[in-house]
């Protein structure tokens, strides 16, 4: 059973039942196929046994939703949280802290890396969620009974294997482990939108010399600007392909506009005298200021070597501890580091796990053995 809060009235009476909850469990369905923020178009939260969908639609007034989620003494149980946390930071001014986030908890514990609710559920409860409503609208009124059953497990569950994995965590000694992570995903900077380095997630940019990427940050800032003022999609405005055509181009004047492929003459008329005005600051930027791509080099025949060596201590420490090598650092990360002439991964957990072990094996303090047809860490 759960109850739908379409009005303030009955919000408020909601939130005073769980007021004095220590955790609760929270989820969105929200849009954004057509605005630049997301839509929030529905909260499911369950505390102490009450189960609610919220629909900040019809409500005029969420203020006592927005107490109940800045209340630093209420542990927030989300599944990953980045998109939720997102729609509640730009709405509330703030991250509603402290997270609990399942996908992480379950990473940490050795399920997966980032696992799936459905396929979490599943796999803790032995329940197996339906997948009717995953394309379903939720900006559409009145939502069906099918939809609000749908949207309530997703907290209906989550409330079931909170206990469950804080519980495991606990016993094996690993609740700490989290609190990097959770303070990342708190931190109202994981949200933050960079307009100026936008550039950077244009698809297709690493055809671009330096000269042409100056352009394209001067295009890709002015396009995230303006898509966040009028809250568009920045497809909407200009698509990854045009800003590169442009930018790879450079034209000097209107005419040379329109023969871009993709720009309307309507389009060019309305824009051409600002994408000038940003072909020709990018065009005139100094070389020491053009922005550039990190290019990846080929580790050499010895640094792979020992790339190839580190990844045996990853694979050993992760079935140690009975975690999935993936979760701790990817071949890549591995390489950045022995590139990069370091011995330590991360300042986390994950690093708690392998730095000291790698930093013996470069310095020769520990060796790889075949022990009884295994590879383990030895002393030379």
């Amino acid at each position: 059973m759960f109850e739908l809060l379409e009005t303030t009235q009955s919000l408020q009476d909601f939130v005073e039942k769980i007021a004095d909850c220590e955790w609760l469990a929270l989820d969105t369905e929200f849009l954004r196929e057509k605005t630049y923020y997301s839509k929030l178009c529905l909260v499911q939260i369950e505390a102490e046994g009450h189960r609610a969908c919220i629909d900040p639609l019809s409500i005029d007034d969420l203020t006592p939703l927005y107490d109940l989620l800045k209340n630093p003494d209420i542990i927030k149980v989300l599944h990953a949280a980045h998109q939720d946390l997102e729609i509640f930071n730009n709405l509330l001014g703030q991250v509603p802290a402290p997270i609990f986030d399942t996908q992480i908890a379950a990473a940490v514990l050795g399920l997966g890396d980032q696992m799936g609710y459905a396929r979490l559920i599943e796999k803790m409860l032995n329940v197996t969620l339906p997948k009717t409503q995953t394309r379903t609208d939720w900006s559409k009124r009145p939502l069906k009974s099918a939809q609000l059953e749908y949207a309530i497990d997703d907290v209906r569950y989550l409330a079931k294997i909170y206990p469950k994995m804080h519980e495991q965590l606990v016993s094996k000694d690993r609740l700490k482990w989290l609190d990097k992570d959770f303070e990342r995903v708190e931190n109202p900077q994981t949200y933050a939108i960079h307009a100026r380095e936008r550039w950077k997630k244009v698809r297709g940019n690493q055809v671009l010399k330096r000269p042409q990427l100056a352009v394209l940050r001067e295009l890709a800032e002015w396009r995230e600007k303006l898509a966040e003022k009028t809250n568009r999609p920045r497809k909407w405005i200009l698509s990854d392909d045009i800003l590169l055509d442009i930018s790879r181009q450079q034209p000097s004047n209107k005419n040379e506009l329109m023969d871009i492929r993709g720009l309307s003459s309507e389009r060019v008329e309305k824009n051409h005298a600002i994408w000038l005005k940003l072909i020709q600051t990018g065009s005139h930027c100094k070389e020491a200021d053009m922005p550039e791509l990190p290019r990846s080099k080929k580790p050499t025949p010895a640094q792979n070597t020992l790339i190839d060596m580190l990844m045996l201590v990853l694979q050993i420490q992760a079935k140690k501890h009975g975690i999935t090598p993936m979760v701790i650092a990817s071949r890549k990360q591995i390489a950045n580091m022995v590139q990069s002439g370091d011995s330590t991964l991360s300042d986390d957990w994950r690093g708690a796990m392998v730095n000291e072990p790698f930093a013996d094996i470069i310095a020769g303090k520990k060796i790889l053995r075949v022990i009884d047809r295994k590879v383990e860490l030895d002393t030379p």
